[in-house]
């Protein structure tokens, strides 16, 4: 795969994980502040941000790689 497709895939993961990441951070606040158990927010919120991350470090090593 060419290495600025990759990079304009990586943008379109990391804008739906962005995404999914701030939706699953509300639910899981809200969950919190109403005084329930947030085990599965949280663990939802956990993997969401996980993945943002390695999609950005992904990401940023292509980008990388392009400017050089």
């Amino acid at each position: 795969m060419h290495p600025l497709g990759l990079q304009q895939r990586l943008e379109l993961m990391l804008g739906f994980l962005g995404f999914f990441t701030f939706i699953a951070f509300i639910s899981a606040v809200a969950v919190i502040f109403r005084g329930e158990v947030a085990l599965g927010p949280s663990i939802v919120l956990l993997v969401c941000v996980s993945l943002t991350w390695l999609t950005f470090r992904k990401w940023r090593a292509v980008r990388d790689s392009l400017q050089s």
